[in-house]
């Protein structure tokens, strides 16, 4: 990539064309710099190209076909001479993302390169541009074009975890791969907390090989079946309406039986629906509150709170985890929560209910406890099931998490292939998008309209994305960056390399 690639012909605002050098080769999607006076640097990105020739107009044209016999063909050295040479350039159009001045300085564009100045690929003295794109928790390398740059390419937690992230790609586009990795960079971190709903179980095998795992990664499972395994244990206290209501679908009458049971009976609302019967619940709430229920009403919601006691093994003074779940991710853990064995009926409702918990947790910190506090994300997969424009509610959990949960250092990460199907106000809250392969153009340009950064040009680089290939947008970064994400196994073997060492002098991290 480094090296000379043309000159500046054409610059207009933050659009600008140069043509390509005989000898060299641009993509889609290259990242080049233009040198400007004054030891300026313009750095820019090729979206399109066209071809020119002296023949180019409708007259030059007429007479080149003017040469062809009946057949259509021609004299070859005739046409070489009319087409090769310096009579065709290769124009490549591309979009200026920022540059620096001569103090390596960076700024948004506020100007543009002048006629003629050389353009080049990137090398290491760029350095002002690859610092920003840095980040304290590692996912890839630059990629640029069909070639990737060795430099390393991140996020700031500290800024990206709190406003929220996104990670969007079709089945097999590689999310799951990015989502180890960046599990792998909070391990080896500790600064942030790292709560996955592991549907699959298909973390803990790879995210039990890092170095780190023994001190940093906690596991539960209702069903635990390794030594490394915690049981994971829900109390009958810890369950609200908002955990049941998330599970299953209500009347208005049901809502109204579900929330005055727990205004009636406080903690001990959903044993007393499992111990009494139906008939003695309602004359119980009509005594209470001057409201008689019918038993159908009630017997919804008794039901659902059976499938739940019996989903997670509760009894009535058995053990919670949700106190240690919630001190592991303070303490900077990556906390795996193993849902293989749970219904969707269980997974929705645990789900709700940690949510919920980490985020009255952390609303109820006082200021001094909160500054301490490690910020902690949340991973939500196919997240349109709890956010979706139908299931998006002011009531809604993660609904709240996406509104309020940046001012207790909490964040959101959302996964799925779809995000046309999730809610405008959800996408419209996400700060970072990790935009992997989408198939369908409505899920593109859905991303488009929502994207903090303008990715418009992106279009024929975004559509060619390969499995493991992805645009990283986040606030703080002046553009969205190219990106090749790291194979987990590779990242895990240099990060065990580079590691090991500091861990085993003691020395920190």
């Amino acid at each position: 990539m480094t090296g000379y690639k043309g000159r500046l012909t054409y610059a207009k605002g933050t659009y600008v064309e140069f043509v390509v050098a005989p000898d060299q080769e641009v993509d889609f999607g290259d990242i080049l710099v233009v040198e400007g006076k004054n030891g300026d640097r313009f750095y820019i990105r090729a979206h399109d190209f066209k071809v020119k020739s002296r023949w180019s107009g409708i007259n030059g044209v007429n007479y080149l076909m003017s040469k062809l016999d009946e057949n259509g063909q021609a004299d070859q050295e005739e046409l070489a001479f009319y087409l090769g040479g310096n009579h065709t350039v290769k124009i490549a159009m591309a979009e200026q993302l920022c540059y620096s001045d001569a103090a390596g300085s960076l700024f948004n564009p506020k100007t543009c390169p002048d006629f003629f100045c050389e353009v080049r690929g990137l090398d290491s003295d760029d350095s002002a541009l690859l610092s920003e794109l840095k980040g304290d928790l590692e996912f890839g390398l630059l990629k640029s074009g069909r070639g990737v740059i060795s430099l390393p390419v991140g996020i700031y937690g500290a800024k990206s975890i709190p406003e929220h992230m996104g990670i969007f790609g079709t089945t097999g586009s590689g999310k799951s791969n990015l989502v180890k990795v960046l599990a792998s960079s909070l391990l080896g971190n500790g600064a942030y907390g790292l709560l996955i709903f592991d549907v699959h179980n298909e973390y803990f095998q790879d995210l039990i090989k890092h170095p780190m795992a023994q001190e940093r990664l906690s596991v539960y499972n209702v069903n635990p079946y390794s030594p490394h395994e915690m049981k994971l244990g829900v109390g009958f206290a810890d369950i609200e309406p908002e955990d049941i209501t998330a599970c299953a679908s209500f009347t208005e009458p049901q809502m109204d039986a579900l929330y005055k049971l727990s205004s009636v009976w406080q903690d001990q609302w959903v044993s007393n629906v499992l111990q009494y019967d139906v008939a003695d619940i309602a004359d119980e709430l009509a005594g209470c509150t001057g409201q008689k229920f019918q038993s159908r009403t009630l017997s919804k919601i008794k039901s659902v709170c059976w499938n739940l006691q019996q989903e997670f093994k509760m009894e009535p003074e058995g053990p919670s985890s949700v106190g240690s779940i919630l001190a592991d991710l303070r303490q900077g853990k990556v906390v795996l929560v193993e849902l293989k064995n749970v219904s969707n009926v269980g997974e929705q409702a645990l789900s709700t209910l940690l949510s919920r918990k980490i985020l009255q947790h952390s609303a109820a910190m006082g200021l001094e406890e909160k500054d301490q506090a490690k910020p902690v994300l949340i991973v939500l997969e196919e997240a349109h099931r709890f956010l979706g424009k139908k299931e998006y509610t002011s009531n809604n959990t993660f609904a709240q998490l996406v509104s309020e949960a940046r001012k207790f250092n909490v964040g959101l990460c959302v996964v799925d292939q779809q995000p046309r199907l999730l809610a405008d106000k959800v996408l419209s809250q996400l700060n970072t998008l990790f935009i992997l392969g989408l198939a369908a153009k409505g899920d593109r340009n859905k991303l488009e309209a929502m994207c903090r950064k303008d990715i418009l040009q992106q279009r024929n680089e975004i559509k060619n994305l390969d499995c493991g290939e992805m645009i990283v947008a986040t606030n703080y970064m002046r553009f969205a960056a190219p990106v090749k994400v790291h194979k987990l196994e590779d990242y895990l073997e240099r990060w065990t390399q580079e590691a090991m060492p500091a861990v085993s002098g003691n020395a920190p991290l």
